[in-house]
């Protein structure tokens, strides 16, 4: 045991120096706590810890992490994630990479890039078709990997292409058509292929017109609940809602811990004060039995689930 903790620590050391003597002195962390980075504040440390404020950063970080057989972890600002209270192994690199270029009816967004700024820059140029994400937390490349966006539009919609470093630390550009894009999914779910940059298209319309369903979709926004919390927990099942099953479950309000299924929308769970992840997860197991027993329906999870479970 003793052998192995020394090696272990020597490749730690080994990985430290070839990650500073690539990315510079000072910028790479160990055992950040993760909590202050994820919407649900919540979740243990990261093994180790970067913060990406280009592409070439990110690219840099991700390939000396593959070199050294690393994990690797991206978050942009902690939607849609529930990070387990033992925390991430490997590298979590913090995706700061938030440059914008505007083109005609074309916009090129590093994956960083901030959904809500994202949507008003376009609007600022009269370019419409992404009025959806001004209520999305979360960032471009988030967005990608998880198809983000309403019922009605989901910003694969908007994908020409998009930029990706693979499993070999290479830069692959995929077209749209390759990316199997559906409802909540990417092909990105399904490999460790870490998103770069995107290039999005929408069209033409009146900044007016574009600020009037900005605004709509706001208004709507402001039913929702407000507190730590991730958005929607569930997928919707083909025609239903899960917030429907869960509230007919009798569900709405249930509290564990520091967590508790909201009372205004139940596919919301709202970390109400010191809850931990695993009081989350608790919950989420919780609603998925109950449906599942009381209308033969297996709700799935929009969330991801991020580091070491024992379950």
């Amino acid at each position: 045991m003793a052998k192995r903790g020394e090696a272990a620590e020597a490749a730690a050391v080994e990985f430290a120096r070839a990650f500073e003597t690539r990315l510079g002195p000072g910028r790479l962390r160990r055992r950040e706590r993760l909590a202050p980075y994820v919407n649900w504040r919540v979740g243990g440390p990261a093994e180790w810890f970067f913060i990406a404020r280009t592409p070439a950063d990110l690219l840099a970080a991700v390939r000396v992490a593959r070199e050294a057989r690393l994990p690797v972890t991206v978050l942009g600002y902690g939607a849609n994630v529930l990070v387990s209270d033992a925390g991430i192994p490997g590298l979590v690199i913090l995706n700061r990479t938030e440059g914008v270029a505007i083109s005609g009816a074309e916009i090129r967004a590093e994956s960083g890039a901030n959904l809500v700024a994202l949507a008003r820059r376009a609007c600022e140029a009269g370019i419409a078709g992404f009025e959806f994400l001004i209520g999305i937390p979360g960032t471009l490349g988030g967005a990608i990997v998880g198809n983000a966006g309403t019922r009605e539009e989901w910003i694969g919609e908007r994908v020409l292409e998009v930029e990706a470093v693979d499993d070999r630390g290479e830069v692959v550009v995929w077209p749209a058509s390759q990316l199997d894009f559906g409802y909540r999914r990417s092909r990105f779910q399904r490999t460790s292929d870490v998103v770069l940059a995107a290039r999005l298209r929408g069209y033409r319309a009146s900044r007016s017109d574009i600020e009037a369903r900005m605004q709509q979709m706001l208004e709507a926004r402001k039913h929702q609940p407000s507190g730590p919390s991730t958005g929607s927990v569930f997928k919707n099942p083909p025609g239903d809602y899960a917030g429907r099953l869960i509230e007919a479950c009798g569900l709405k309000g249930y509290r564990l811990g520091g967590a508790q299924i909201s009372e205004k929308h139940a596919n919301f769970i709202l970390n109400v004060g010191g809850a931990t992840a695993r009081e989350i997860r608790a919950l989420i197991e919780l609603a998925k039995a109950a449906v599942r027993d009381r209308f033969g329906i297996l709700l799935e999870e929009e969330i991801r689930y991020l580091g070491t479970w024992d379950t």
